[in-house]
C-alpha cells in the first residue's frame, strides 16, 4: 500500500534533493580536479596533487558557473540548431536525411579531435622559445581566443547531448548513430573542464618576500605559482636569466610573507620586475 501522507512526500523531496546536491558535489569535485590538473599541465607545474583537496571543490563550482553562463551566451544558437535539427528530421528523403545527419556528426567527430590539441599543451613556462603565439598568450589570460576556444567547446557539448537524448527517445539505445553521439558527447563534457582549466583557472603568481630555504641559483624575486597539500610551485629568474620553475615543500614557505599578488603574463614578460 503507496502511502501518499504529506510526511512521506517531504521526506521523499528531501531524499530527491539530498541526491541532486551530493551528485552536484561529486561532479564539481571531479570537474575541480580535472580543471587543476590541466592548468598544471599547461604551464608545467607540479604542485603535488592529492585524492582529497579543498581547492577541487572551489575550482569545480568555479568551472561550473562558467560554463552556465557560457551555455547562456550561446542559448540563441542553440536555439537555431536545434530548429534546424527538427526541419531535417522532417525532411521527406530518407537518403538526403541520412547524409545530412552524418555530416553533422563528422563536424561533431571533428570539434571533439580538435579539441584534444589543447591537452598537447604543456610546460609553456619552460619553452625555449619565446611565448609568442596566439595559443601561448590566451594560456596565460591575454586576448580572446580562450573565451572562444571555450564557447565553441560548450557548444559542441550541449549539441551532442540534446541530439543524443533526442535520437535515444526517438529510437532508443540500440542505435548505432545514438552510440556515436553518446561516446562524442561523453569525451565532450570530460573534456569541458580541462578545456576550462588551460583557460580560465587562476592565471596569478604571488611575490615572496625572500628566497626561501634550499633555492639556489635564481635571483629574486620569486614567484609562488601553486600550492599543494604537500608541495608548491615556484617561478624565478636563474642567476643565468632564464625562467626557471622549482618545486619545494610547502614547509619551506613557512613564515615568508606573500608581498604581491601580479598576473602570470607580468612576471613572464618582465622577469618579475617591480
Amino acid at each position: 500500500m503507496t502511502d501518499n501522507s504529506p510526511n512521506h512526500d517531504l521526506l521523499h523531496t528531501a531524499q530527491t534533493i539530498g541526491v541532486v546536491l551530493t551528485s552536484a558535489s561529486a561532479l564539481a569535485y571531479a570537474s575541480g580536479y580535472f580543471v587543476l590538473r590541466a592548468r598544471a599541465h599547461a604551464l608545467g607545474t607540479d604542485p603535488g596533487f592529492t585524492l582529497v583537496d579543498q581547492a577541487y571543490v572551489f575550482a569545480g563550482f568555479r568551472f561550473a558557473v562558467n560554463a552556465l553562463i557560457a551555455l547562456l551566451v550561446i542559448a540563441p544558437v542553440l536555439v537555431l540548431s536545434r530548429a534546424i535539427g527538427r526541419r531535417v528530421s522532417r525532411i521527406g528523403s530518407r537518403a538526403l536525411r541520412f547524409a545530412l545527419e552524418s555530416f553533422a556528426t563528422l563536424v561533431l567527430t571533428a570539434l571533439t579531435f580538435a579539441s584534444f590539441l589543447t591537452l598537447e599543451v604543456s610546460g609553456i613556462l619552460v619553452r625555449d622559445r619565446p611565448l609568442s603565439s596566439a595559443l601561448d598568450r590566451a594560456i596565460l589570460g591575454e586576448g580572446r581566443l580562450g573565451v572562444l576556444v571555450f564557447l565553441g567547446a560548450t557548444y559542441a557539448a550541449a549539441v551532442s547531448v540534446l541530439w543524443t537524448r533526442a535520437r535515444y527517445l526517438a529510437v532508443g539505445p540500440a542505435d548505432t548513430p545514438t552510440r556515436i553521439l553518446a561516446l562524442i558527447a561523453t569525451l565532450q563534457l570530460i573534456l569541458l573542464p580541462w578545456q576550462h582549466g588551460v583557460f580560465f583557472a587562476d592565471r596569478t603568481a604571488r611575490r615572496l618576500a625572500r628566497v626561501p630555504a634550499g633555492v639556489t641559483d635564481v635571483s629574486p624575486p620569486v614567484w609562488l605559482l601553486d600550492r599543494g597539500a604537500d608541495r608548491a610551485s615556484l617561478i624565478a629568474r636563474s642567476t643565468a636569466g632564464k625562467l626557471t620553475l622549482i618545486t619545494v615543500k610547502v614547509d619551506a614557505l613557512d613564515g615568508i610573507p606573500v608581498t604581491r599578488v601580479a598576473p602570470i603574463t607580468e612576471v613572464v614578460g618582465t622577469g618579475g620586475a617591480q
